[in-house]
């Protein structure tokens, strides 16, 4: 009997030690299941959605003015700083005194060459009457020039033909070979010579007055032309710095084009005009060749006559006359020689003087004095330099903002957004309570380069109270779609990795079900401001999601599901 109660307690005993287990194991279940997470879980669902592409970008200045500077200074101090409005004329820096180094040394070029032409002028030999010449810009182009030396040449040869050809004739003379009826025909050969350079001179003389109006009318033209490119010239540069409008219906790029095509016409008429010149100068030369080609065969027709009186003395005064006018004109043609090359030399020299001395005015008109001052209206967006920096010449001291001019704001999209979004389309910005008087629209919708295959870049103008450099982000958009698959915007997460929703896995267990957060990667398609349209694999965890969560969650953690 004792033995029966004593199995009987330890049986007891047992049980209530199973039934204790029991409740503990229970009772630390349900402990560690109200420490997990709480979270908030539902469907994925299929239906409509008001697309709004959403997406960031930095503010950026769309014309802005860059100021630069053309020569080495240096800076004694700063006037404004980033961010000041300044007025045309205000001062941005304030520089040291003294000229730039540019401008210093092209003055003392130029005093080197105006002391290499001195020294050419004094210790050349050169005549005063070419250096006068030289410096009066009388001394004629080189077009005349080459006509001189061509002409002197040929008078040269001439003469010496004539020597030639008059010692031939006296040898035949002495020798008995030329016969009375020899000199009857030079008479005659004279007689027709003059007879046929004065119809020459008169055709000669005819033609130096045709080409002259030819000259004159293509120079005129030539004028004109180009006080019309110059006009045009000036009214494209007013115009591209904003200092005056186009006409109606007139843009920027049609100035370009007229002036494009008065230039060519221009380059026409010059060419013309050189040639008419050349032609000009050419008549010119054979109106005096036959005028002197008169005068050579009148006196030959004088000698020819008088050499039927006496032709041993008529043929010695006339090699004589010829051989002096040889060497005189040989005379000619080396002095000319040495006095074109003289005066090539000092025109090269003048030349580059005169190149020098605009080098030196430019560099003076140029000169930014003791400032640099702004442009343009508008806001300092950028300052390059600080006090006692050293300006490079062309180098970018400032950026502005110009006065009326908007910022621009670009954004990165993929190829599918980019199909709801079109130029023109407004665009809101985040936090618009702080940026409430800002607005943006669509200008420009082009490919990412960086990024061709899937990606697009969104230009947005915009006005307002802004300033280069803000980041701002905005929704833009309004086209209705059906998507397969909708889930709140809560329930978008993003990491380094990219976008993607948790998935509930759910775990039978003997002490009930266990749910496991798995990651499920995503693509928005489309958003609104409260869901969004998504792609991704689901078929592995189904479609029931995280929305909301009382603590973080991690992907394969467990977590418990919000009761109802």
């Amino acid at each position: 009997m004792e033995e029966k109660k004593k199995r009987e307690w330890v049986k007891n005993a047992i049980i209530a030690f199973l039934v204790i287990m029991l409740i503990l194991t229970l009772c630390s279940n349900t402990i560690v299941n109200y420490s997990l997470p709480e979270v908030s879980a539902q469907y994925c669902y299929s239906g409509q959605i008001t697309n709004k592409v959403r997406g960031s970008g930095v503010v950026e200045a769309a014309d802005p003015y860059v100021v630069t500077v053309k020569e080495t200074r240096k800076i004694d101090s700063v006037a404004v700083r980033v961010g000041d409005h300044v007025e045309k004329g205000d001062t941005i820096y304030i520089l040291e005194d003294g000229e730039s180094a540019e401008l210093t040394e092209a003055i003392k070029t130029l005093e080197g060459l105006k002391l290499e032409y001195e020294k050419a002028v004094i210790s050349g030999g050169i005549e005063s009457s070419v250096t006068n010449a030289v410096e009066n810009g009388t001394a004629g182009d080189m077009s005349t020039n080459q006509a001189k030396m061509e002409k002197a040449k040929n008078n040269v040869e001439a003469w010496k033909k004539k020597v030639e050809a008059l010692e031939k004739q006296q040898t035949e003379f002495s020798a008995g070979t030329a016969t009375y009826v020899a000199e009857k025909k030079a008479l005659k050969d004279a007689q027709e010579n003059l007879e046929a350079w004065t119809k020459q001179n008169a055709t000669d003389s005819s033609n130096v007055s045709d080409y002259s109006i030819k000259y004159e009318s293509s120079k005129a033209n030539v004028k004109d032309l180009e006080k019309q490119v110059k006009d045009l010239t000036k009214r494209f540069d007013d115009v591209s710095a904003g200092e005056i409008t186009p006409d109606p219906g007139e843009s920027l790029d049609d100035i370009a084009q007229d002036l494009k095509d008065l230039k060519k016409q221009l380059a026409a008429a010059q060419t013309e005009n050189e040639a008419n010149k050349k032609a000009y100068e050419a008549a010119v030369a054979n109106e005096a060749n036959s005028s002197e080609m008169i005068s050579y065969y009148e006196q030959a027709v004088k000698n020819a006559e008088t050499a039927l009186e006496d032709k041993t003395y008529l043929l010695s005064v006339e090699i004589a006359n010829a051989q002096e006018s040889l060497r005189k004109a040989e005379e000619d043609y080396s002095e000319l020689l040495e006095t074109l090359s003289a005066q090539y030399g000092l025109e090269s020299q003048i030349s580059a003087i005169k190149e020098q001395e605009k080098v030196v005015e430019k560099l003076r008109e140029s000169s930014v004095g003791g400032e640099i001052t702004a442009p343009v209206a508008g806001t300092i967006l950028t300052l390059a330099f600080m006090a006692g920096e050293t300006i490079e010449t062309g180098s970018e001291v400032a950026t502005l903002q110009r006065e009326g001019k908007n910022f621009t704001l670009t954004m990165e999209v993929t190829n599918d957004q980019a199909k709801y979004l079109n130029i023109g389309d407004e665009a809101e910005v985040s936090n618009s309570w702080w940026y409430s008087d800002i607005h943006a629209r669509i200008i420009k919708i082009t490919v990412n380069r960086d990024n061709p295959q899937s990606g697009k870049l969104v230009v947005f103008e915009l006005e307002g109270d802004l300033t280069g450099g803000q980041s701002l982000t905005l929704s833009v958009g309004n086209k209705t779609a059906n998507y397969d698959t909708i889930v709140p915007s809560s329930a978008i997460r993003e990491d380094n990795n990219g976008k993607f929703v948790l998935g509930i896995e759910t775990k039978n267990t003997p002490l009930g079900n266990r749910y496991i957060a798995k990651r499920i990667d995503v693509t928005v398609l489309a958003e609104s401001d409260k869901e969004t349209a998504v792609s991704g694999d689901f078929s592995t965890w189904g479609e029931y999601i995280i929305t909301t969560s009382s603590a973080p969650v991690e992907e394969g953690k467990q977590v418990r599901l919000k009761e109802y």
